[in-house]
Formats: C-alpha cells, sequence, structure tokens
C-alpha cells in the first residue's frame, strides 16, 4: 500500500481534435510523479469500479482499457483498492488497475488530502459521501504486492509452496498468521469494517517480513507486531489495526 499524503494538482487541457470535440480543461491529481487521476471533473465518480484514468482523446469513462480502482473510505482514510474480480466478466477484459495500484496494490488518502480533490473538483464526492471499507477491501490491501496472488483463496498455497523464512517466527507459524486473517477478513468479506491505518513507527510497531525464493522486491512484510498482537501489515511503513 502506497500512503499518499501530499498530492499536487495541476490543471490542463487533453487533446480532442480527433474526437472533434472541443478540448476541455481538466484536473490532474499526482502524488509525486506518478499520476492519479487525469481528470477529476470528468472520472464517474458513481461508479465502482471507478475508472479514474480515463481516455484522453474523448473523455468517456470505459472508453480507454484500464485505470479502474475500488472506492471506499475507513475512518480517517479514503482507499483504492484493486478492482473487484466480480466486476471483469461485465468490463469486456478492460479491468485493469490504475497505475499506483498496479504497483503498490492499494492507494490511502488522509481525509485531508481527498478534501483537496473535493475542493478542487466539485465532482469528487465528500468522503463522508463514499462506501464504507468492507473486509474485503482491506484484505485486498493487504495481499495484493509484487509476486504475490490477488486472489485471498490462493495465498496460501503460495505461501506454503514459496515461503523460506521470516524476522522472527517459524515458516508454519508465519502461514498460520496469514491464514487466520484471511479467515477473517473472509467471514465479513462484505460487511462493514472498523478500524484503523496506523503508522508503524509511531505506534511503536515492529515488522514481520517474510522472505521468498526469489527476487528481494517480493519480500511481503506481512504482519507487525502490535500491542501484543501481530496485525496485518499494509507496507513497511503502515497496518491495520482492527477495533476491538
Amino acid at each position: 500500500m502506497f500512503f499518499c499524503d501530499h498530492a499536487t494538482l495541476d490543471v490542463w487541457s487533453p487533446d480532442f481534435s480527433t474526437s472533434g470535440l472541443a478540448n476541455p480543461t481538466w484536473t490532474r491529481a499526482k502524488c509525486g510523479d506518478v499520476e492519479l487521476s487525469n481528470s477529476l471533473e470528468w472520472t464517474d465518480w458513481a461508479a465502482n469500479p471507478t475508472q479514474v484514468q480515463i481516455c484522453d482523446a474523448c473523455g468517456t469513462p470505459g472508453c480507454a482499457s484500464g485505470g479502474y480502482v475500488h472506492l471506499s473510505a475507513l475512518r480517517e482514510v479514503v482507499l483504492w483498492t484493486i478492482p473487484r474480480r466480480q466486476t471483469a466478466d461485465a468490463l469486456d477484459g478492460k479491468l485493469f488497475p490504475a497505475t499506483r495500484i498496479a504497483r503498490f496494490g492499494a492507494i490511502a488518502f488522509p481525509k485531508s488530502v481527498w478534501a483537496s480533490f473535493h475542493g478542487a473538483a466539485v465532482e469528487v464526492p465528500d468522503a463522508a459521501d463514499l462506501p464504507r471499507s468492507d473486509a474485503e477491501s482491506i484484505c485486498d490491501a493487504w495481499i495484493t504486492g509484487p509476486g504475490r496472488p490477488s486472489d485471498a483463496d490462493r495465498v496460501v498455497d503460495w505461501l506454503r509452496a514459496r515461503l523460506l523464512a521470516a524476522d522472527t517466527l517459524d515458516v508454519q507459524e508465519a502461514i498460520g498468521l496469514v491464514e487466520h486473517w484471511i479467515g477473517r477478513f473472509r467471514e465479513r468479506a462484505r460487511a462493514e469494517i472498523d478500524g484503523s491505518i496506523l503508522p508503524v513507527k509511531s505506534a511503536g510497531a515492529a515488522i514481520e517480513k517474510l522472505y521468498f525464493d526469489g527476487p528481494g522486491a517480493e519480500d511481503w512484510p506481512a504482519l507487525a507486531h502490535y500491542d501484543g498482537a501481530l496485525v496485518p501489515a499494509l507496507s513497511e511503513g503502515y497496518m491495520f489495526v482492527p477495533a476491538r
């Protein structure tokens, strides 16, 4: 997961000449040098999955392939996660995730950053009006990453085949904990989930990384030692802590 605590907005005009349409004025949102959305105004925010990178030749959502996210809100953050697999057939093979989702698995925006999107384009819904994050959203944010299966049902078998070691846990213990959390998320897959995304360092937690027989980039910071328990780590720097 990538935590976008600072975004930049710039006004630009796409070239609609090939469509015979007048060039509109759009607001693009970026985090660092990577585009998040090329048009805050023309994105169909009522759709979920939401295509946040739309065709820059006509502005029609769905015209271009890819650029999709699943949109939800969890307490203090807005979450973009991978598009739900169940909608893939309806989108005729165009259900490719947005650039940052493909790279990091998920994006979390503090509500202050999301408010800046809403302030720049009234079409962006207020965070309070977004669907609440369910357990499947958090699970997707957790398991999606380099080399890992995007389907939670395949993760445990994949770990059994490839996991070599962890920081402090033995292999079977690590697999058991991942299986435990996947089971908890699956039980409430489409039910609203309550919890917080917290920074690992300032919360006094420590990451438990899993190591594999492949490139170092595929090592998974899967768990965090926090308050006497092991909770899902969404990245090296952030973890999900369920409400008690």
